[in-house]
């Protein structure tokens, strides 16, 4: 979809400024071609401290020119505006009272180019972004929320339902045990250690990313049963507030539509926790039956291998604001700018547009 990193640019919105005052510091950086962990083990490094000490508000595309903040404990802001790391840029640093936890982000601004779009298209491009910007983004996470090999889902899914064999199934692959120290230390480890006490050695940010993974498949998985209808209520939805994300039961679903017709607020997908509110009547129908049908019980969730998933509810569609649309290139480019709510991805702005261009166009541009 994209031919270099420049043609996807994300700045992060913050949700607030630092203090200027604490034992934690706030920095900026401008990132090419890393992911956000491959970045924060970089600077870790660099600055001789564990990447635990490190928080970020959100995950960044790997291969894309990227803008966010992170924080580090210990470290003074003087050290941090010395790092030097190719394709890392640290644009500013200052102090605040607490870590940064994921979350703490009120959106990202993105600039993407398409090479691949004719020019004489940029109308229909604009007519369906207005027409995503009246009904909304299916809120699905995106591809790269499943790692390289698409399979952070199954690694989670196996956690869950403690299928430890599997587990190692997926990571001590020969490609990992060349590259991958957490896969090397496993795969000694196996050799003097019971294979649950193993797995449970697997650094707690990534068996948590795995198991966000696995929340996530099932989310997409109720997104595309309630396909193309994301903004109507079923008798039992849980509604989410866009403007403060408080979710409430659906009484009547009739009384609430139009506050959904007027973008105030959209019907809910599970992000399954023990802390979860729980819809009622078809709705309830629809989740259990997912989780049925993954072999998964609800109570199964509460705690995995150390880590406890709370789950929430996610909206199953949210807004965009589209701030421009233009021709570059010659005779093929489209450059789109739009923000998107923390938590929502442009890759699925991008896939929605381009098949609707491409239905619109007999499949093909």
């Amino acid at each position: 979809m994209f031919k270099n990193p420049e043609d996807f640019i994300v700045e992060e919105l913050p949700l607030y400024e630092p203090s200027g005052a604490g034992t934690h510091t706030y920095f900026a950086i401008r990132k090419r071609n890393l992911s956000t962990l491959e970045a924060i083990n970089r600077i870790a490094r660099e600055l001789q401290v564990s990447t635990r000490d490190f928080g970020y508000a959100g995950l960044k595309d790997k291969h894309a020119v990227t803008t966010q903040i992170l924080s580090v404990e210990g470290v003074t802001p003087e050290r941090v505006l010395e790092i030097e790391q190719s394709d890392i840029e640290v644009l500013w640093a200052e102090r605040h009272t607490h870590k940064l936890r994921v979350g703490h982000l009120r959106g990202n601004r993105f600039a993407l180019t398409l090479h691949d779009i004719p020019h004489d298209r940029l109308p229909r491009v604009k007519g369906v972004m207005a027409r995503l910007v009246t009904e909304g983004v299916p809120n699905r996470f995106g591809a790269q929320r499943f790692g390289n090999k698409n399979d952070s889902h199954l690694i989670g899914k196996a956690l869950v339902k403690a299928k430890w064999e599997t587990v190692l199934h997926y990571m001590l692959t020969s490609d990992a045990l060349q590259v991958d120290d957490v896969a090397r230390r496993m795969q000694r480890e196996l050799a003097r250690k019971p294979v649950e006490q193993v797995i449970t050695s697997i650094p707690h940010r990534l068996r948590k990313l795995y198991l966000s993974a696995y929340q996530a498949h099932l989310f997409n998985s109720i997104l595309e049963k309630r396909m193309p209808h994301l903004g109507k209520f079923l008798a039992g939805d849980i509604a989410v507030k866009h403007s403060n994300g408080a979710p409430f039961l659906v009484g009547d679903p009739a009384i609430e539509q139009p506050r959904a017709d007027a973008f105030e607020i959209s019907p809910s997908g599970p992000i399954f926790g023990y802390k979860m509110r729980m819809p009622t009547d078809d709705v309830r129908t629809l989740e259990t039956s997912l989780l049925t049908d993954e072999g998964v019980r609800f109570e199964q969730f509460r705690r995995v291998v150390g880590v406890r998933l709370p789950g929430t509810r996610r909206p199953l569609r949210v807004p965009i604001q589209l701030h421009e649309g233009s021709a570059v290139g010659s005779n093929l480019g489209v450059r789109l700018s739009f923000t998107l709510p923390s938590g929502s991805y442009a890759t699925v702005v991008m896939e929605t547009l381009l098949a609707e261009i491409q239905v619109s166009e007999g499949g093909k541009f």
